[in-house]
């Protein structure tokens, strides 16, 4: 796998690293940083850092000890990958050709984890690495294939030297249909001229070839996932050994006769676009992965067993989601087992799991999956839920039977959520929910002209609503269509992932967010376009348009109410980022909503 050899200018990384060493928060740095970049590399160096790079690693077998086990990472320090290790227990020592990129990601890593301290060691292109024999629990090489042409000195021998007990490999495959180009969504599917040039000549190699190379004396036979759709940007990691865990085919993707049946022939080992392979050797390879440890202790604290794993999700929130079926029946041993990456996410998931446990006592009627367990396993924090049956909703994107009747559904379970009846808004109200809102966004809006113009959208704001009368409700703040969980024909099953949820917060936002968002992805709108939707609602479909309608008649919001929320629409999008996230989009606002530029 190719990572970009440094999408940073020196001058602008080096002034990042002083603001961190002169106390400025990372995350301030970091959105400096940002905005010191292009579009296009700052896009590239958010996609390079993700955590979620590392799901991964619950495959690994690498048992747990007294002492943490010990991680050598070769490749671009400034990879994501790093974190979760060093968040679960790994002593991290990160080796690369840059030393500004390593002095970054030490700093990062301290941030963002509560683990371990990283370390760092400049690599110097020499064959034998500055390591003694068996040092290390696991030993990564992210960046492909270590080589002379790629920087690297050493070979995959000498990886093994160093290696104590599982070594990893993260490469591209040389037939792979599809990569990533570094920007998230964005892919590469080559023509077939382009394909045959890089199967012919490309010094990567096929799964044979990754397995051939990571086979030696010593080791167990090597276990092969393919990391789908790419290293860069994957959603799940699927065993290519003939064991779970497996690829998830939703109806769209079994519409695609082409797919299924390059599926059922067995060839998408041969074309999956990335591997991560890994060999452990002969002494740890009886441990049981990591995933299966996790699963083992749940059934433990759960009082349920047969618990089997079905799939790995490495989400766009920088979590890890085991998703297990029961093999006795019923429901027993089927669970949607939540992992924080970062720290971040672990506060995240707490969130989570809190909110469950709080609807099912206070608002039964509002469907979302029973909360089982929470806590630290096998050295991960985790939250277990009763797994949902049906399909997550963008599965049925495009089918408006299906998407109406999911949105009627939402209409009656969000306008259950009521937790104040008769709230009035008064000045110090309206700062508590709308005020801090503004107060976040403008911090990081990165334009002097944003910042204007929210400046005149809070005052508008302030006029509208304070003195309204309205209740507060139980309020999601993420509700998108990949959140909801339902049957084939859109009835609606769970409401998931309550990660960022408020207790008490502004009403309509959910379902108006949800509705906005769904036709953004059926339609292909851009932000901007989905605003005016909000701003212009007769620009919507009857029954989207009639479903809010519905929503604010069940908790008596007038039309003026609805209308100045769906102007704010942005900033609590936006606010609810900043909240959440380890960083900023750079400009967001701007490059998303056009604000401090022009109106939707």
């Amino acid at each position: 796998m190719s990572l970009p050899p440094d999408p940073l200018p020196t001058a602008a990384l080096e002034r990042a690293l002083a603001a961190l060493r002169a106390g400025v928060p990372y995350k301030q740095a970091l959105e400096a940083l940002l905005l010191e970049l292009d579009d296009e590399s700052a896009d590239r160096l958010m996609q390079l850092q993700r955590e979620a790079r590392g799901t991964w690693m619950l495959a690994l077998r690498v048992p747990r000890d007294t002492r943490p086990a010990r991680a050598l990472v070769l490749g671009n320090a400034l990879s994501g990958v790093s974190i979760p290790l060093a968040q679960h227990g790994f002593e991290v020592t990160l080796l690369d050709r840059s030393e500004l990129r390593l002095q970054w990601a030490v700093e990062r890593n301290s941030a963002l984890s509560t683990g371990p301290r990283t370390r760092a060691a400049l690599a110097t292109g020499a064959h034998e690495l500055p390591f003694a024999d068996g040092e290390f629990d696991l030993v990564l090489q992210e960046d492909g294939l270590p080589s002379a042409a790629r920087g690297w000195g050493h070979d995959v021998a000498e990886l093994r030297r160093i290696c104590g007990g599982e070594l990893a490999v993260i490469a591209d495959n040389r037939f792979a249909y599809k990569r990533s180009s570094g920007r998230r969504g964005v892919f590469d599917i080559p023509g077939p001229l382009a394909f045959l040039r890089r199967a012919a000549w490309s010094d990567e190699r096929t799964l044979a070839g990754q397995r051939r190379l990571a086979s030696a004396p010593g080791f167990a036979p090597p276990r092969a996932f393919a990391l789908y759709p790419h290293a860069s940007e994957y959603t799940f990691v699927v065993g290519l050994d003939g064991k779970g865990p497996t690829l998830e085919l939703g109806p769209k993707e079994r519409a695609n006769r082409l797919k299924l049946g390059a599926h059922a022939l067995g060839l998408f080992p041969w074309f999956a676009p990335s591997f991560a392979v890994l060999s452990a050797r002969n002494e740890v390879a009886a441990t049981p992965p990591r995933w299966q440890r996790l699963l083992t202790a749940l059934e433990a604290r759960t009082g349920e067993s047969g618990a089997e794993l079905e799939h790995v999700v490495a989400t766009r929130g920088n979590s890890a989601l085991l998703l297990t079926r029961g093999t006795r029946g019923g429901d027993e041993g089927a669970w949607c087992v939540h992992i924080g990456l970062s720290a971040a996410q672990r506060r995240q998931l707490a969130t989570h799991g809190r909110t469950l446990r709080e609807l099912a006592k206070s608002h039964p009627a509002c469907p979302v999956p029973q909360a089982l367990a929470e806590g630290e396993f096998e050295g991960m924090f985790a939250t277990v839920e009763r797994r949902a049956r049906g399909l997550t909703a963008p599965q049925l994107t495009g089918d408006l039977a299906a998407t109406r009747r999911t949105l009627d559904g939402l209409v009656d379970a969000l306008a259950g959520l009521v937790c104040v009846r008769d709230h009035v808004l008064d000045d110090a109200g309206f700062e508590a929910l709308l005020g801090s809102r503004f107060d976040v966004v403008t911090a990081h809006a990165g334009a002097a002209d944003t910042v204007e113009e929210l400046g005149r959208m809070r005052e508008r704001a302030r006029r509208a609503l304070v003195g309204a009368r309205f209740p507060l409700v139980v309020h999601h703040a993420d509700l998108r269509s990949k959140h909801v969980q339902v049957e084939r024909d859109g009835r609606l099953v769970a409401l998931l992932d309550w990660g960022s949820a408020e207790a008490a917060d502004l009403p309509y936002f959910d379902l108006l967010h949800y509705v906005l968002h769904e036709r953004k992805q059926a339609d292909g709108l851009t932000a901007r376009e989905m605003w005016r939707l909000a701003l212009e609602p007769e620009r919507l479909r009857d029954w989207e348009r009639a479903a809010l309608e519905r929503y604010a008649d069940r908790l008596g919001l007038g039309a003026d109410f609805c209308g100045a929320l769906a102007a704010l629409y942005p900033v609590v999008v936006a606010a609810m980022a900043e909240r959440h996230w380890d960083y900023s989009r750079p400009r967001w606002l701007r490059r998303q909503f056009g604000i401090g530029v022009e109106r939707p």
